[in-house]
């Protein structure tokens, strides 16, 4: 399966986004790898550091939003973003746009979630 498969069927600001978020993911350290899950209603793209179960960042498409999901939010240094979310293991934010403002803060965090995925 590829990052293809999850943009089918929805809308093109969507599928925008989610590429952007893509690169960021790719770019944000060398050693970044992508896999792709899911069935036929939901498909996330996740994003591991080293090995695959050492997941940093996910991906996953709405028809209104992207969810982008965070893990190591309980250390590393998330700024001012609004995360959302109980869970264990990742928290998230829903994107419908990307400022030049919030991009530069979203290369930041992304930065500390690697330095906690490091330790």
């Amino acid at each position: 399966m590829s990052f293809n498969t999850i943009l089918e069927g929805k809308p093109q600001p969507i599928q925008q986004i989610a590429m952007q978020l893509k690169g960021l993911c790719l770019k944000v350290d060398k050693h970044i790898h992508e896999h792709i899950y899911g069935g036929t209603k939901s498909k996330v793209a996740l994003y591991s550091l080293g090995n695959i179960n050492n997941i940093l960042f996910g991906i996953q498409l709405h028809d209104n939003y992207c969810i982008f999901y965070l893990h190591y939010t309980e250390v590393a240094d998330t700024m001012s973003l609004k995360l959302e979310g109980e869970g264990k293991q990742a928290k998230h934010v829903k994107i419908t746009t990307i400022t030049p403002e919030f991009e530069t803060e979203l290369k930041l965090v992304m930065k500390n979630v690697v330095r906690a995925g490091k330790n």
